[in-house]
């Protein structure tokens, strides 16, 4: 499985949460019918300018898929909405379940 982590921190809170909605209503209907990816918005109340999209990929080619999506659809919205951009991704190496 590949992982890959979009931070985004934007100049204000209404900015990121303009750019959170976008999220809300295009990624579904985007990835309708691709199989083998996990798409996870998560918020930190703490940091409301701040939005992270966590990506799961069963494999390469649906993460590069996806990013083609992403290169298409939603970087219009961050370039209309500035933002700072840090992106980690990686292959899991270990992976626990508390029981």
């Amino acid at each position: 499985m590949r992982i890959k982590i979009f931070i985004r921190t934007f100049t204000s809170v209404e900015d990121a949460e303009m750019f959170n909605s976008v999220l809300h209503t295009k990624w579904s209907i985007l990835i309708k019918g691709i199989k083998g990816a996990r798409f996870r918005l998560v918020v930190d109340k703490d940091k409301p300018h701040q939005s992270t999209v966590v990506w799961e990929f069963e494999n390469e080619k649906i993460q590069k898929d996806i990013e083609k999506i992403i290169a298409e659809e939603i970087v219009r919205f961050t370039k209309a909405l500035p933002n700072k951009e840090i992106h980690f991704q990686g292959e899991v190496e270990l992976d626990f379940t508390s029981t």
